[in-house]
Order: C-alpha cells, then structure tokens, then sequence
C-alpha cells in the first residue's frame, strides 16, 4: 500500500505543480473594485465576463498569500521540497540490502596501530 502511494504521488505532484504553474501563467486577471485594482488567476471563458463576491475575494487573497514572521521559514520550505523530491525520485539503496548479497553483516572492527 506504502509503495502504491508512493508511486501515485511521484507522478501526481509533478503534474500538481504543473498545472498550478499553468493555471497561474494563463488565466491571470484583473478586477477593479472601489478603485482597488485586484489581480488574481483562475481558470474562467475569455469572453465572457465573470464577477466575484466579497467573500470569494477575500478567500482568494487567504489562499494566495502566505505570510511569515521569518524569511528563513521559505528556505525550510524549499529544503523541505528538495528532499522530499530527492526521495522520489533517486532510488533508496539501504546499507542491509545492499550486504544481504555478500551474505555478511558487512561490519568490522576499526583498524588498530600499535605504536
């Protein structure tokens, strides 16, 4: 079960993120209210005219922006991202499977100098 999750999201997020890039790159607009200009994206029919509600608006803002008390707190985000990618897609070689093939524990004692 582990593995077929595991195989599931090493194709989903990349196109997860994919799309978002599209959706962002593609569909960006803007709406004038009270003469706040507001400049979001989202998939919506070019010709036709759309409106939203205060509270769409306000839960578009929650959504794409994201605020924190530290600039660092972005760079644990992107290490986070990096390993978490690394580890789908590099494979895993653990020391155990790659000794069970010699058929010995592959350990020994430290070297000694007698002087």
């Amino acid at each position: 079960m582990k593995r077929l999750l595991h195989d599931i999201a090493k194709y989903f997020l990349p196109v997860l993120f994919l799309s978002y890039i599209g959706c962002i790159s593609l569909f960006t607009h803007t709406h004038v209210i009270n003469g706040v200009t507001i400049v979001h994206s989202h998939p919506y029919q070019p010709g036709g005219g759309h409106e939203h509600t205060t509270a769409e608006f306000q839960l578009i803002h929650l959504l794409s922006n994201i605020t924190t008390p530290e600039p660092a707190m972005w760079l644990f985000f992107a290490a986070v991202l990096f390993a978490y990618s690394c580890r789908l897609y590099l494979p895993v070689y653990s020391f155990y499977s790659i000794t069970e093939e010699w058929r010995a524990h592959g350990l020994r004692a430290p070297p000694v100098s007698i002087l």
